[in-house]
């Protein structure tokens, strides 16, 4: 639970980041929370080998079986602190104000000359499209969503960890007595 917390509150920091980036329209923002993502992904793995280096401390053996519903639910309870942070976020701060900025630098001239010129008007149309559906969706619609997502990505990022956890062969750890 710890690791989940710690991960969970750096995916809220991510998110935050992002979030400015968008509603201030400073691209640095936006590049922190990309190194963030890298940085994270990082942070997952060196989470997965010190439950091994634990493991090996306190003399148990831990199937893979039982290691992946370990790691996983570290990461479910990451979803679960940060779709409360974004669930925070949408229904007290946000007011609609982040799918505006988006759809504010969509709708930009350059943008759509850009996307005619590559001849991606159909792909245009669709990224306008979704951008006013995901105006219309309440607060706890868009959480759900990013949950999934966050799900999803969680599901597929524990496979590596476990398998990472499992292969990996701590030295120099002292046991416990």
């Amino acid at each position: 639970m710890e690791y989940g917390s710690i991960m969970g509150l750096s995916w809220t920091a991510i998110f935050a980041l992002y979030v400015i980036g968008f509603r201030s329209g400073n691209g640095i923002f936006l590049l922190l929370a990309f190194l963030g993502l890298l940085g994270n992904v990082a942070l997952e793995f060196y989470f997965g080998i010190h439950v091994k280096k634990r493991s090996v401390q306190l003399n148990l053996s831990l199937s893979p079986l039982f290691t992946f519903v370990n790691i996983f639910s570290m990461f479910m309870y990451a979803c679960l602190l940060c779709g409360a942070m974004e669930y925070l976020y949408f229904q007290a701060i946000d007011k609609g104000t982040l799918i505006a900025a988006i759809g504010q630098m969509v709708e930009q001239s350059d943008v759509k000359q850009t996307y005619y010129q590559m001849g991606m008007k159909e792909s245009y149309d669709q990224v306008v499209s979704l951008i006013n559906e995901a105006s219309s969706l309440s607060a706890l619609d868009k959480v759900i969503l990013l949950f999934n997502q966050n799900f999803f990505t969680s599901l597929i990022i524990a496979v590596p960890v476990t398998m990472a956890n499992w292969f990996y062969k701590p030295k120099d750890v002292v046991q416990a007595e």
